[in-house]
């Protein structure tokens, strides 16, 4: 449960706010023991995938995402289009074993198409990355200037209990699974 510490709240706001977005990750081939770095090249929207020639995951993606900021470097001194972030969590995934939600299962609870699921995720990103009252929100929280209400997250075995009434389909009663997961995990620090 070591991942899901480091993508808290803070995290994500933090992920939100940077306009140069790391989107480094590592894979191990088959039958491989070391690590390949991928990562966006100078081309943007380019994946470039590269031996990082290490046995250590850690030490891979800090490995990828060193190439990935040196790579940015070039394309902003190139005068190259940057591509719009995106954050997608796909099944197996290692976002998806940490219990987020795939916009699949997000579409399940809401009762929307995925297609549509994913035009109000690309919308909302654009939204919070202008907002000012996000923007300055941030800034207090992280000199400390905001409190937050622990107690205001609790929910109650019958309020529990009358969501999963309310699910239709297996997707759906996994989906609630994971956010109530992500809640009591939240709520004990993991």
């Amino acid at each position: 449960m070591k991942r899901m510490s480091n993508l808290n709240a803070e995290r994500i706001v933090e992920i939100l706010l940077d306009p140069g977005l790391i989107e480094a990750t590592v894979r191990r081939p088959p039958r491989s023991r070391r690590w390949v770095a991928v990562f966006t090249g100078v081309e943007p929207g380019k994946q470039v995938w590269r031996t990082t020639g290490l046995t250590d995951r850690e030490a891979a993606l800090a490995l990828a995402r060193q190439w990935e900021t040196e790579a940015r470097q070039k394309r902003i001194a190139l005068g190259v289009l940057a591509k719009k972030p995106t954050i997608r969590v796909r099944r197996g995934s290692g976002e998806a074993a940490i219990g987020l939600l795939t916009q699949k299962e997000v579409a399940a609870v809401l009762g929307l198409s995925v297609r549509a699921i994913r035009e109000i995720e690309r919308r909302a990103f654009e939204k919070l990355r202008r907002h000012p009252a996000l923007r300055r929100f941030w800034r207090e929280h992280l000199v400390g200037k905001v409190d937050e209400d622990a107690a205001a997250h609790n929910l109650l075995k019958s309020e529990i209990v009358a969501l999963f009434g309310l699910t239709r389909t297996p997707l759906e009663r996994r989906a609630l699974r994971k956010l109530l997961g992500m809640i009591l995990a939240d709520r004990h620090g993991l």
